[in-house]
């Protein structure tokens, strides 16, 4: 499925509101940056809402996979020079799920793509609506990176090894019909 929907089709029209919405992203990337050497009450609150949907990803994942969630926290903490805004706790991870969990917040990225195929069906094609959409691309977008602990928690020598043999198997089923 592409953007080519109805809908998109009359907002595809105007140009000059998609060119509104990429600088407010922009403006929004820059306004983040700072946000980052801002003190720790500015930092809270601008990042809030990504850092709820951040953690509520990897809790909903853990729950799935079983990871056993033991603690979640949105309030911030020192953590050397700079501030960790949340954090979930697992009591079970394994090689298994340890990646799923980890990398669960990528999933917003599934959701910023539903949400842009959807976004006109629920507001009326305009450039505040489209100014939304944007501001709403970019928190669901950029809290999708995973953090430096995720990306601890998700490479473990024994998930990569896992995962690299399903690929590879994986591959192996589905592309050897195409080879012979």
């Amino acid at each position: 499925m592409s953007l080519a929907h109805p809908l998109w089709s009359s907002v595809t029209h105007y140009p000059l509101w998609h060119f509104c919405g990429i600088v407010l992203f922009l403006v929004l990337a820059v306004i983040h940056r700072r946000a980052r050497s801002s003190g720790v009450i500015v930092l809270v609150l601008w990042n809030l809402t990504g850092v709820i949907l951040h953690e509520a990803a990897h809790l909903l994942v853990g729950l799935l996979l079983r990871a056993q969630p033991a603690a979640i926290s949105l309030l911030p903490k020192r953590d050397g020079n700079g501030w960790r805004l949340g954090s979930v706790q697992f009591g079970r991870i394994t090689a298994i799920n340890a990646m799923p969990v980890a990398l669960a917040p990528l999933g917003l990225i599934g959701l910023a793509y539903w949400l842009a195929r959807h976004w006109f069906s629920w507001y009326a094609p305009s450039l505040p609506a489209m100014l939304g959409l944007y501001g709403c691309m970019f928190v669901l977008l950029y809290n999708a990176l995973p953090s430096r602990q995720d990306l601890r928690v998700a490479c473990t020598w024994r998930s990569i090894l896992l995962y690299v043999s399903l690929a590879v198997v994986l591959a192996v089923c589905f592309l050897r019909p195409h080879i012979d």
